[in-house]
């Protein structure tokens, strides 16, 4: 049965519609910009939004004037500066100074770009926490899982062939429930270290979930067991904060995907991973973000990052 979007009353925002820029106007501008001085750009938080050779800036830049600074989507051009460059509170960077004109321009042209074509990283900040919960979907977090992230992916699984698979932090076994009924043909699979979780999930007549925690897939799942395709839906973004344990936990799960088998990271909050560290860790990276989400307001929810990887034979 092919997936089609849970309808909810949400209102979503949207980007007041004006005229693009074509793909040589915006290099044209580019152009523009970089010829002119270089300014020192601080603030609170710093996004990069990449575009092929292009990164910008995004996040609450101090403008002198407020107390807060300014929120700007597209601050600065920098040359291929590096996520650690920007990590932290109150960061500072050279850049290229961007005219809040023709930002409203840059803005239109990168959200309607392909979604492998542009992706937004994510410093780590040391602000997020991972939370504690009782029951997953009892929470109001859930929420936002279920009306945002949930249709996401199982969009994404709409088109590729999979038989079997894992949900890594896979809560109270929502999502699985969701893949249990678009999918029935696909073996459905999942860890978490709740015990209520776990408990809910046999509420439900869920088979096939473990209880442990993630970063020991290995010593949780019975040995021979690979899937096709593994999703992340959260524990990358929300439960683990510090990018090195991220890492370790992909590159532990990745002993079991099958070649030529798929990933799927996604969630609310940020994942400090980026397409160069999938790329690294022998991932192809056929997806990086969802571009008309970038520059919306993040406190309204937009899903903003989905990274879709295949493994490469």
């Amino acid at each position: 049965m092919p997936y089609e979007p849970e309808t909810r009353n949400v209102k979503l925002e949207t980007i007041k519609p004006m005229s693009h820029l074509t793909e040589t106007e915006f290099h044209q501008l580019i152009k523009t910009i970089r010829k002119r001085h270089q300014k020192t750009f601080s603030g609170y938080w710093f996004n990069l939004i990449t575009f092929k050779d292009c990164y910008f800036i995004q996040g609450n830049i101090d403008d002198g004037r407020s107390e807060c600074g300014i929120n700007r989507n597209s601050a600065a051009l920098v040359d291929e500066i590096k996520a650690d460059d920007i990590k932290g509170v109150w960061p500072e960077i050279m850049g290229y100074p961007i005219e809040e004109s023709e930002e409203e321009q840059i803005v239109q042209f990168l959200s309607s770009q392909n979604e492998n074509d542009i992706e937004l990283i994510v410093p780590e900040r040391n602000l997020a926490r991972p939370v504690e919960w009782k029951r997953f979907d009892f929470t109001g977090e859930f929420v936002i899982y279920a009306t945002f992230i949930y249709p996401a992916i199982l969009e994404v699984l709409s088109h590729i062939k999979f038989e079997k698979v894992l949900d890594m932090g896979c809560g109270s076994a929502n999502l699985i429930q969701h893949i249990h009924n678009y999918f029935p043909d696909a073996a459905c699979y999942g860890i978490d270290s709740n015990q209520n979780n776990i408990e809910a999930a046999e509420e439900m007549n869920i088979s096939n979930i473990f209880l442990g925690d993630c970063s020991n897939v290995n010593d949780i799942l019975p040995d021979g067991l690979f899937f096709d395709m593994v999703i992340f839906s959260g524990l990358l973004n929300r439960q683990v904060t510090e990018k090195e344990e991220a890492i370790s936990i992909l590159a532990e799960t990745l002993k079991r995907i099958k070649k030529g088998g798929y990933i799927i990271i996604t969630g609310y909050s940020s994942c400090h991973l980026t397409a160069e560290n999938l790329t690294a860790m022998g991932i192809e990276v056929i997806r990086k973000s969802i571009p008309k989400n970038l520059f919306l307001t993040y406190m309204k929810y937009h899903l903003r990052q989905l990274y879709l990887g295949k493994l490469i034979d």
